[in-house]
């Protein structure tokens, strides 16, 4: 009994750590999270010359057909995908504390949803000695 505590005090603090993470990040004042090109939000890339964001879509139905940035027309003819840097906010950036905390919390979870492996007492043993 004194395990289960234990489990669902490290459940809670967990939960408690990330909620607050999650929740400090979703009003981040003069942060745009959309894609300039698609409006949609998600992952975005950042062109390495002239610094303007795109999401990855855009980006690459844009390069098939353009060689400049949609943006300023700054030229992109020698961008390489490994010159391109991926935006990332403070939100998508986790200390190794939080994801170990959240490694052991799913731990945690998948054990309880196993299901309980209980012997049955009613099944006869058989002694190969005798």
């Amino acid at each position: 009994m004194k395990e289960n505590t234990i489990v669902t005090q490290l459940l809670n603090t967990s939960n408690g750590r990330v909620e607050e993470k999650r929740q400090s990040c979703k009003s981040i004042p003069g942060e745009e999270e959309e894609c300039g090109i698609c409006m949609e939000t998600g992952s975005k890339i950042v062109l390495p010359n002239c610094s303007h964001s795109m999401c990855v879509g855009c980006f690459h139905d844009w390069y098939i057909r353009s060689q400049s940035c949609p943006f300023c027309r700054g030229s992109l003819t020698r961008v390489n995908s490994r010159d391109l840097w991926v935006l990332t906010s403070d939100c998508d950036v986790v200390d190794s504390t939080t994801l170990e905390q959240e490694n052991v919390r799913r731990f945690y979870l998948y054990i309880d949803k196993l299901p309980l492996a209980v012997p049955d007492t009613n099944v006869m043993l058989y002694d190969y000695m005798i």
